[in-house]
């Protein structure tokens, strides 16, 4: 993994925090002190890949709900405390010519200095397209906001940062069972449904493990898990309509290069993977072939 790579790998390394949770199930995702509550706004929408609904609200007042799927916003299904809305409310999709309106809501909405929650909730409709909506990308570069920033004053971290060295297992120990690539079900059938982007990938679970792509990748991927399989699953839950169901977030830009991270849950598997690119239809594809 290149120099590249570590603008991706540093989002993963919000999976090893613990997020801040408010009363009724709502993750606070800007506090007082975010210099922009926008960009952690738009960060989340850009890694929901299966369909949901976000309810954003601000301290200050206002709150939005936006339908989204794909890294896309798809519709405003409520909007409450924010002028202008009712160019976009009642939409089925929303369009180029709604995305100024859009904008200028969203940033009433993220206005700093204001702590913002957003709660996740079963999308109302639609969701099963990847190629309708407001790409996320598309808002972000309107807004000058780089989906992949680090964050002010934060340097990149190196790589032996975000995935410690495991330590070398005894010779005696036998190696994790392995679970079937082809079996038709589960993320290792997910994985393989992905398809070529999907450069390396670990899946986790009772039963065993399986994986696949370079040795180097997949020893992060392993040494990242052993440490923060808790974190992940935390963060997991905090998109799920309940604990332990299933889920599928990415991290990462819409990139023409460089990479992504997909992060899927299924039962009690666990899949982290690399991936080449976008992949965001690939993704979506996959997860309906197993779900």
């Amino acid at each position: 993994m290149n120099r590249g790579t570590l603008p991706i790998l540093s989002r993963l390394r919000s999976l090893q925090t613990t997020s801040s949770f408010a009363s009724g199930g709502a993750r606070i995702i800007a506090d007082e002190s975010d210099r922009n509550p926008l960009a952690q706004l738009l960060r989340t929408v850009n890694e929901t890949i299966i369909g949901r609904s976000l309810q954003f609200d601000s301290a200050s007042g206002p709150s939005l709900t936006l339908d989204v799927s794909g890294r896309r916003v798809l519709r405003l299904s409520a909007a409450i405390g924010l002028d202008g809305a009712d160019s976009c409310l009642g939409v089925e999709t929303l369009e180029d010519e709604h995305k100024d309106d859009l904008i200028k809501l969203l940033q009433a909405l993220a206005a700093p200095r204001h702590e913002l929650r957003v709660t996740s909730g079963p999308i109302g409709r639609g969701g099963e397209q990847v190629s309708v909506g407001l790409p996320v990308a598309l808002l972000a570069d309107l807004l000058l906001i780089d989906l992949n920033d680090a964050g002010p004053g934060e340097a990149l971290p190196e790589v032996e940062d975000l995935v410690s060295v495991a330590v070398d297992p005894i010779e005696d120990t036998p190696p994790p069972a392995k679970l079937s690539s082809d079996s038709g079900s589960g993320l290792a059938a997910f994985a393989v449904a992905f398809g070529p982007d999907l450069m390396a990938w670990l899946v986790l679970g009772e039963d065993g493990s399986a994986s696949d792509g370079p040795e180097e990748m997949i020893s992060h991927l392993e040494n990242f898990l052993d440490q923060e399989r808790a974190a992940v699953d935390q963060q997991l839950d905090a998109v799920s309509d309940q604990p332990g169901a299933a889920a599928c977030i990415m991290l990462g830009a819409t990139l023409i290069e460089g990479h992504s991270i997909v992060c899927a849950r299924l039962r009690s598997d666990l899949l982290l993977g690399i991936v080449d690119g976008d992949g965001t239809g690939a993704a979506l594809t996959a997860w309906r072939s197993v779900v």
